[in-house]
């Protein structure tokens, strides 16, 4: 029998605009398969582990790199075995830290066509945000850019993406089989 696991991304209330709890560090540990919880106690990060190589979901805050790391690591895996890069939107609480962790690790930015030029001009021109100091971040390269139904491979792990727009253009939702788990990686929970 196959079992679906909903993964709400956005760990943290709905409707916090910058919350104490996105910097208080929370236990890692084992989810489902091979995925595991690695964010703080406000923002969720999803590690999915293979021997090829691991794929990191969201990097949350630019100060967020090292408490991710060190999550990773008190799970006994690599930081530097991060080869894929994904996010689930363009907002700097979701990827301001991924031009710290591309470059820690080396990993291929991958983001959804839609939020591409926001990205890589640093949160600027968000429809909600505008240029609003606070919501800006480092601009970073994407490596690949894709699109609603594209496939993210790595190891035995397939991850389908699914443009489901609202909170931002390119905001992704991420399914994927873990064990006997359909697993579903909500974007953002709150349009």
């Amino acid at each position: 029998m196959t079992r679906l696991l909903v993964i709400l991304l956005c760990a943290m209330p709905m409707l916090a605009q910058d919350s104490p709890e996105w910097t208080v560090p929370f236990a890692p540990h084992h989810v489902a398969g091979n995925i595991y919880y690695v964010g703080s106690k406000g923002l969720a990060t999803y590690l999915i582990t293979s021997p090829e190589g691991h794929i990191l979901i969201n990097s949350n805050l630019e100060i967020s790199p090292a408490m991710i790391r060190s999550s990773i690591e008190k799970l006994k895996f690599r930081y530097s075995d991060v080869k894929i890069l994904l996010i689930s939107h363009a907002h700097w609480d979701h990827c301001a830290g991924s031009a710290a962790i591309k470059e820690q690790t080396g990993a291929k930015y991958m983001v959804m066509e839609q939020d591409v030029p926001e990205i890589e001009a640093g949160g600027k021109g968000n429809f909600q945000y505008g240029n609003t100091p606070g919501s800006l971040y480092q601009p970073t390269k994407v490596d690949r850019v894709l699109h609603d139904g594209d496939e993210v491979k790595l190891g035995d792990n397939v991850l389908t993406t699914h443009l489901t727009p609202g909170h931002t253009k390119g905001c992704t939702t991420w399914t994927m089989k873990a064990d006997n788990y359909n697993v579903v990686i909500v974007g953002s929970p709150n349009v």
